[in-house]
């Protein structure tokens, strides 16, 4: 593991990444960065889909949560330099792709992938993600992700390159019942919005 100090670190009462987790993951990224050879591509077999999930990717890059501690790195730091990485990483996926199975496949995928979304981004405002199993538990505040889904439909519809940091930097409030989606569905629709955007990248 790397001794250096990556990111500056909050005030000893302020809550921040764990240090070591992420010093640990950006070892890891580095040596992945070094090698000529990149996780297959979004849209790849099952068997490229598997050793995709067992190595390091743009997806991990994405997903990747730390724990908080106190006088931890600053997030703000480390969520820009990840999103840069997962830039460089998705890059390289869909051009190892492309190279190995051709535009037209990669263009099959663009189109599916869009097909997903919008069937979701279409739906009526307060229907687009299911509500939490119980009425206690907490979720997204539905308003707030409808704002943040129309505001993507609109981008999509009216710009020739949509910016992932629209979907990156969301913040939802919590809410309950009706007034809420549920957690996992939202994040995995907006894991799936910032595969599309990068994807749609020349």
């Amino acid at each position: 593991m790397s001794t250096q100090q990556r990111f500056d670190r909050l005030g000893e009462r302020a809550w921040g990444y764990d240090p070591a987790q992420v010093d640990d993951f950006l070892d890891r990224l580095a040596a992945v960065m070094r090698t000529t050879t990149t996780p297959p591509a979004p849209g790849a077999g099952d068997a490229e889909a598997a050793q995709r999930r067992r190595r390091l990717g743009s997806r991990q890059v994405r997903e990747r949560v730390f724990d908080r501690v106190k006088g931890g790195y600053d997030p703000g730091a480390v969520d820009a330099h990840l999103d840069a990485v997962e830039d460089e990483l998705f890059a390289r996926e869909k051009a190892a792709f492309v190279a190995e199975h051709g535009t037209r496949r990669w263009e099959e995928h663009l189109e599916l992938l869009a097909g997903l979304l919008l069937g979701r981004l279409n739906r009526p405002h307060g229907e687009r993600f299911r509500r939490p199993s119980s009425h206690r538990t907490l979720g997204y505040a539905a308003a707030d992700v409808d704002v943040l889904c129309d505001r993507l439909m609109d981008a999509l519809r009216g710009e020739p390159e949509v910016d992932p940091r629209l979907v990156r930097t969301a913040v939802f409030r919590s809410a309950q019942g009706q007034r809420s989606y549920e957690e996992q569905q939202v994040d995995a629709f907006l894991d799936r919005a910032v595969e599309f955007v990068l994807a749609m990248r020349p």
